[in-house]
């Protein structure tokens, strides 16, 4: 896991280790309870709970507490609100749930990692530890009750009754069935709630819990020869190694994809091969190996904070060097927190607490650690709210060339930055000489990297947000700018997200010329009768989406036929977002005829209908290349023919005849000359790598206004075609 989380692309599938610690977590408690069971009947839940309490929860309160304080001065402004309430959570061991409801995809490239976002699987196993026990003292009981109602019938002698053992391995086999099944369900269905989720993973301790089962029925030990046992233990090793590099992000998992690492780890395990000879266990009884895992838990935990802390305190992305440097860190980390807390807890005087002091003692630490998160919630948002407003008066009053600027007045800002340099003999901040300014990139590159605006972390965070979740049936309707009475114009802005990513300059532009703006957005939902279509969805979400889409069109169409004072319709979506189309359609084609039709449908109170060419998209890795490169506006650009392609909705309105139809082009306004890039005039432009970042976006009123402006007061009169571009 360790290796996984520093350098992914090395072991794309080191995600399994957490369904090997799974595995083997689920045999050996499983096989403490059972011996405690067998012998005393019984559970005392106090005294394991207790155990457990000593021996996770110093060392894992700890790195939350040190955490949290290193989170407030290194983490990004926008994100630490975010790691906050993941400390709440993780305190909590609910974390794993968290992430689930957030539908957080852990192997995601686009996000923001949280430096506590490994607390879900030890979420996981605290919930395992509550209610082991408890599933277990049920089974036994059920055998019980069985056993005397057998006996009272006479039927001891012809029905062997149940024990201790046989009610653990039904109930054990009922909670591996019904999670194994409902995993792969969920794996299917949506597959990143589903990797958080308690009840896809039970089934892999169930199966550990089995194991124990078995070789507690079975008197000898490992009843198999040695040799048996050493070929199962290489075929147990081989199989987690298969997943750990076969697999990657795009596995569904857990599903049935987790079968492979956990019959590999229940290989190893049932093997029992000693550390000799040709045994694959040798090299786990090396020194070096033995010292790893005796500070393996806290290992585990320093290091993901590490590897994200120190990525923001290094403010790239850390090379070779820097990763080896943050691993030594973390390990570091884990020897203090073994030899100074873990330790002293569980071999010194806590060591011999009883239940009853031991379990109060875990609250009030526990209490420590919320109390710290729950009064810096607020200052965090605080905070938040601070660099917001900041921004805000930036975009309110711009410097010049800020942003859009830079390329809407190209030859003033070039001149502007000539001047300065003139000025100061030499290059101004965050400005070059032009003449050594590279093709495309208006007044050439900055000498050296000046602060960009936003934060990645505040990219998409803008004031105001009026969008539809994908799965949702409301149809939500927002309203800025002018009142209907006082409105010069009242236009409407429909489509998916990347409708929505024009907002800010809309709302700028609507409150500068006095219009009335109307929006209404939805995720992954065009303005169109098109059925969409994802490989990457399941049909379940698909089916949700279609059906959402389907009623929000008609609710937006609606929309427009009560609002006769809706005189211009704005839409926009992602070019790439595929339809179904017959066999041997190409879906563009589909998606561009169903887009013509949708606005011939429109009422005639519809004056304009301007269509918005799609944004270019950026590179996989932009964020990382503009936090990592020190000139990011030209190494992180791409060529304008690879950033733009086929927009079908675009491509409809200018082959369109209606004359209410105008092709809108503002590509001017996001690339200059031949290439594209993530960062123009000192602002970061992309969110991720296909949206705009909320603060470019309010950078582009002064081109919308103008496409506006420009509009004929008689469609028909003008015919159809396309509005000046964004120059």
């Amino acid at each position: 896991m360790v290796v996984f989380h520093l350098r992914p692309e090395s072991v794309p599938g080191g995600y399994v280790g957490v369904d090997v610690f799974f595995v083997i977590s689920g045999f050996l408690i499983t096989a403490h309870l059972l011996r405690e069971l067998q012998g005393t009947g019984t559970v005392r839940l106090g005294r394991f709970w207790a155990r457990r309490a000593r021996r996770l929860l110093p060392a894992a309160l700890t790195v939350l507490l040190v955490t949290l304080v290193a989170c407030w001065f290194i983490a990004p402004v926008g994100d630490l609100p975010r790691f906050v309430r993941e400390t709440l959570w993780s305190a909590l061991y609910i974390e794993n749930w968290a992430l689930a409801g957030s539908a957080v995809d852990y192997l995601a490239a686009e996000s923001q990692p949280s430096p506590l976002q490994h607390y879900w699987s030890l979420s996981v196993e605290e919930q395992f530890y509550l209610a082991w026990p408890l599933l277990l003292l049920a089974s036994t009981w059920a055998a019980a009750r069985i056993s005397g109602l057998l006996a009272a019938r006479g039927t001891r002698s012809s029905v062997r009754a149940p024990g201790v053992v046989t009610g653990a391995a039904v109930v054990l086999g009922l909670v591996l069935v019904a999670s194994l099944s409902w995993s792969v369900l969920a794996t299917a269905v949506d597959p990143s709630p589903a990797y958080f989720a308690t009840t896809t993973r039970a089934w892999e301790f169930a199966a550990g819990g089995l194991l124990a089962v078995l070789a507690a029925r079975t008197s000898t030990g490992v009843p198999a020869p040695l040799a048996v046992r050493l070929v199962a233990a290489w075929a147990g090793f081989a199989g987690i190694g298969v997943a750990a590099f076969a697999f990657s992000g795009s596995t569904p998992f857990p599903g049935l994809a987790a079968a492979l690492p956990v019959c590999g780890t229940l290989a190893v395990i049932w093997a029992a091969a000693p550390a000799t000879g040709a045994s694959p266990t040798v090299l786990l009884a090396r020194g070096p190996v033995q010292w790893l895992g005796d500070r393996s838990y806290a290992l585990y935990l320093w290091h993901w904070p590490v590897f994200v802390l120190g990525s923001f305190a290094l403010v790239r992305t850390a090379d070779a060097p820097q990763s080896l440097m943050l691993l030594g860190l973390a390990l570091l980390l884990a020897e203090v927190t073994t030899r100074w807390v873990e330790l002293p807890i569980r071999s010194g005087a806590p060591a011999q607490w009883r239940p009853a002091r031991v379990l109060p003692a875990a609250a009030a630490a526990m209490s420590v650690v919320l109390l710290a998160a729950g009064l810096g919630l607020p200052a965090a948002e605080a905070r938040v709210a601070v660099e917001q407003a900041r921004i805000e008066a930036l975009v309110d009053a711009p410097p010049p060339c800020f942003g859009a600027d830079e390329l809407l007045d190209a030859v003033g800002c070039a001149a502007d930055t000539a001047a300065r340099q003139d000025e100061t003999g030499g290059a101004a901040d965050g400005a070059v000489d032009p003449s050594a300014a590279p093709s495309g990139v208006p007044g050439g590159a900055p000498a050296a990297r000046a602060a960009i605006v936003p934060d990645q972390s505040l990219a998409d965070a803008p004031p105001d947000r009026c969008i539809t979740d994908i799965r949702a049936a409301a149809f939500d309707v927002c309203s800025y700018g002018a009142t209907a009475a006082d409105a010069t114009r009242t236009i409407a802005l429909l489509g998916d997200s990347h409708a929505e990513q024009w907002l800010p300059g809309f709302i700028e532009a609507a409150s500068s010329a006095g219009w009335r703006l109307i929006v209404a957005t939805k995720s992954s939902c065009p303005f169109s009768d098109a059925e969409r279509t994802e490989a990457s969805l399941s049909d379940e979400v698909l089916a949700q989406m279609r059906s959402g889409c389907a009623s929000w069109n008609r609710d937006a169409l609606a929309l427009l036929e009560d609002d006769p004072e809706i005189d211009t319709v704005v839409v926009s979506a992602r070019a790439r977002n595929p339809v179904v189309a017959p066999d041997g359609a190409r879906w563009q084609d589909v998606a561009a005829a169903a887009y013509a039709q949708r606005w011939a449908d429109l009422p005639s109170t519809v004056e304009h209908i301007l269509v918005i060419r799609d944004t270019p998209t950026m590179a996989a890795d932009v964020l990382s290349c503009v936090r990592d490169e020190a000139v990011p506006e030209v190494a992180c650009a791409r060529d304008r023919d690879e950033a733009l392609v086929e927009d079908p909705q675009f491509d409809a309105a200018r082959r369109s005849e209606d004359p209410r139809v105008v092709a809108v082009d503002l590509t001017d306004a996001l690339c200059a000359g031949d290439t594209c890039s993530p960062v123009i005039g000192g602002v970061l432009a992309y969110r991720d790598t296909h949206h705009l970042s909320w603060v470019y976006a309010a950078t582009l009123a002064p081109a919308i206004e103008r496409v506006l402006d420009s509009l004929p007061d008689d469609p028909a009169a003008a015919g159809s075609g396309s509005a000046p571009s964004a120059g």
